[in-house]
């Protein structure tokens, strides 16, 4: 958008990942990137992490006005952090941004440092529950939270527990939920979906295959997933479990998986960039994450048409309508996940009611479109306060 001096909006995008590897996070920052017009922003994103070699880099950006840097830093306060900081001050002291919007812990710190500079808009954008921070960062945040315009979060559950644990002012706190692109992610018809499942190396149309996406770490819980899946294959030998993803969990997950004499029902995909490729070849959606923010991987299933399985955190209890777009559960208890899993495994009719209502809800309500326009507009709300 023009600013009153006619120049594009200048945007500095600060993040503490590589928005070209795999995560929630960076997928949130590739579609909003691609949704906002090229002809009026000038957009540069600082990361603050290594360039990701070709086996982490899950996509390409479309947006030819953003510009790509990187600056691995371990911590603020340490001399690469120290460093990152003084670059970001020369720039904002010089005039190059209107802008500046951090997300996650280290970003935002140093935008919240940054220098009170006539005309400068500040955005924190909170991507999650704070499940990393300690008592001690969240002390800090609660010092330095009245130095942001706004503070953003996809979702209701993170604007309570910033109120409510960092004490930040809910006047200057704004929700814009996560959006998806529904037209890379939809449903097929049968004769793809066919073809699909056949290069997924599932020939069989009676196979019930349940999906996961998410990155193998703590927080995804794959271990309660897998021991889950196990009572399912007891009561459903058709049933399959696919997991999209990799991390530093995956090996403890693959020999879990043995352990349990399941190995033969659960497929590793590993990282994807063709993630739409895989969803509408399934027949049902699990995360049985502790912790969520606004799920991207639940918004993109949602949009292929498929029914979701999730726990009870976060954002999943704005996303995922009970007995209509699915099943909420307890989040870590495994029989209540093998309960779900089963009973919609075993009901087809069913799974396919809640598929349609999961792609109307995504095309009403989590458009990357409408994610955009909301940013647009807190943007220029902000570029007239200032």
């Amino acid at each position: 958008m023009p600013t009153p001096t006619g120049h594009p909006l200048r945007l500095l995008l600060l993040t503490d990942t590589a928005i070209l590897g795999a995560g929630g996070s960076q997928r949130f920052l590739r579609n909003l990137l691609t949704a906002l017009p090229s002809s009026r922003y000038a957009i540069d994103v600082l990361q603050l992490s290594e360039a990701p070699d070709d086996a982490r880099c899950v996509a390409q950006l479309q947006n030819n006005v953003v510009r790509l840097m990187y600056h691995p830093i371990e911590s603020v306060y340490a001399p690469r952090g120290i460093e990152a900081y003084r670059m970001v001050r020369r720039r904002v002291l010089r005039g190059d941004y209107d802008i500046v919007q951090s997300h996650h812990e280290k970003s935002d710190l140093i935008n919240a440092l940054l220098p009170r500079v006539r005309g400068l808009g500040r955005i924190s954008n909170r991507r999650d529950m704070g499940f990393q921070k300690t008592r001690r960062v969240r002390a800090l945040f609660r010092r330095v939270n009245s130095r942001f315009d706004y503070i953003v979060a996809p979702c209701r559950s993170i604007i309570d527990m910033l109120v409510a644990d960092e004490n930040a002012g809910g006047k200057r706190c704004r929700t814009i939920p996560n959006g998806v692109d529904t037209t890379r992610f939809r449903p097929i018809d049968h004769d793809q979906r066919r073809a699909l499942r056949s290069a997924l190396g599932f020939e069989n149309d009676h196979a019930c295959l349940i999906g996961c996406v998410a990155s193998f770490t703590p927080v995804k819980r794959h271990d309660v997933l897998v021991a889950a899946f196990a009572q399912v294959l007891a009561r459903h030998s058709n049933a399959h479990l696919v997991l999209v993803g990799d991390g530093p969990l995956r090996q403890d997950i693959e020999a879990r998986t043995s352990a349990l004499g399941i190995a033969a029902g659960v497929h590793f995909a590993g990282a994807r960039a063709d993630v739409e490729r895989i969803l509408p070849a399934l027949d049902l959606f699990v995360l049985a994450s502790s912790t969520e923010g606004m799920s991207n991987a639940i918004l993109e299933a949602q949009a292929c048409g498929l029914p979701v399985i999730a726990g009870a955190v976060g954002g999943n209890t704005e996303l995922v309508r009970p007995n209509v777009t699915g099943v909420l559960v307890m989040s870590g208890t495994v029989d209540a996940y093998a309960q779900a899993l089963s009973d919609l495994v075993g009901d087809a009719p069913r799974r396919r009611r809640m598929g349609i209502a999961a792609r109307d809800h995504a095309e009403q309500h989590g458009s990357v479109e409408a994610m955009a326009a909301s940013y647009e507009r807190l943007y220029r709300e902000l570029m007239h306060a200032h």
